[in-house]
């Protein structure tokens, strides 16, 4: 995947949450101050160039939606995260967010036992 700007990424969101739209739509669903339309515009474009959206013709209107997954994206940012701030450590990731409270004692619970049941299923 290419590394997309946070105004992509903002058009991007915006598109999931819509699933499909034309520009204007997209428009409506960006928070204010609203860039302008041909912004808007251009930045789909890119975000099409760069493989993360495509489009179907109805008439002379074009209408987008993502050819990548908001699951694949938020997997993608979080491994490119994991192998270049914490060089391939998730002992430094998790530890990071634990150091810093920034992980509830419910998500802590939900990982215990995500982390147990993966340790259970390699070990058979």
């Amino acid at each position: 995947m290419k590394e997309i700007t946070k105004a992509q990424e903002d058009i991007l969101k915006a598109i999931w949450e819509i699933e499909n739209g034309a520009v204007g739509d997209v428009l409506d669903k960006l928070p204010e101050p609203k860039p302008a339309y041909n912004t808007v515009a251009t930045v789909i474009k890119v975000l099409e160039k760069k493989g993360y959206l495509s489009h179907k013709t109805y008439g002379k209107t074009n209408v987008y939606y993502a050819i990548i997954s908001k699951k694949e994206y938020a997997h993608h940012v979080a491994k490119e995260a994991f192998t270049g701030l914490f060089n391939g450590s998730l002992n430094q990731m998790v530890s990071s967010f634990v150091r810093n409270k920034d992980i509830s004692i419910i998500e802590l619970e939900e990982l215990r036992q995500m982390l147990e049941m993966e340790i259970e299923k390699q070990k058979r």
